[in-house]
């Protein structure tokens, strides 16, 4: 088996304040505006909006390959962070953090990924260019969020 890397991240400078890019971000349901593999997301049960524990499920596509899966909200914190994991449950799972600092009058924002799947055997992403497809949606989706933010 090849061991994949498991981490990356991509950073951009956003001529946005914090508030206004982490509010872009959290809304989950615009998720597809800004990901080249996320098709769209959407709250689920009673969730509404990016709390701590919040459920949603997430429709993805890499080229030919369609997949869902239930998400959870991990970590959400007004302007400076929003995270979740991929799928839900479950002892593999995907890792997906935004940090925001502030950054003169705009502000930093980094998406980063740890995605142990990547290595399990049989796994749907253990394939050779995995890696590099995350790495490239990353780099994509700082710049769609920036892009929107300073519209």
């Amino acid at each position: 088996m090849t061991d994949y890397p498991e981490q990356g991240s991509a950073s951009i400078r956003v001529d946005a304040a914090p508030e206004v890019v982490w509010a872009l971000i959290a809304d989950i349901t615009r998720m597809g505006e800004w990901s080249p593999e996320c098709v769209k997301a959407e709250w689920v049960g009673d969730a509404s909006g990016p709390a701590v524990d919040a459920p949603f499920r997430g429709y993805n596509k890499a080229g030919t390959y369609e997949w869902n899966l239930p998400c959870v909200v991990t970590a959400s914190e007004p302007g400076r962070l929003f995270e979740f994991e991929a799928p839900s449950e479950g002892k593999v799972r995907t890792r997906w953090r935004f940090e925001l600092t502030p950054d003169g009058d705009g502000s930093h924002l980094t998406e980063s990924f740890d995605a142990p799947m990547i290595n399990v055997d049989g796994a749907a992403a253990n394939f050779d260019g995995r890696y590099e497809m995350l790495v490239e949606a990353i780099g994509r989706t700082v710049a769609n969020i920036k892009a929107a933010a300073e519209a």
